[in-house]
């Protein structure tokens, strides 16, 4: 009996390496996962900044625009 207990032992090792090992390398890949899309949220964050700027621009014009234009009043 010793010696099958002493082989199950081994394996029950073995299959908790391998599982310990499996979830240290999912931790790395998640971890890298997360740093390249906190990366991309960050780029695109600066992306919307720089189009609600033009689109802040483009209202002030138009609201220049329009005070030239309605400027003579109705006739």
């Amino acid at each position: 009996m010793e010696a099958g207990e002493k082989e199950l032992r081994e394996v029950f090792e073995k299959t908790t390496i391998n599982n310990i090992n499996a979830i240290i390398a999912y931790n790395d890949q998640t971890q890298e996962l997360i740093k390249q899309l906190e990366k991309h949220v960050k780029d695109l964050d600066g992306i919307i900044r720089q189009y609600d700027a033009t689109i802040d621009n483009l209202k002030k014009q138009i609201a220049v625009i329009q005070t030239k234009v309605f400027q003579g009043g109705s006739s």
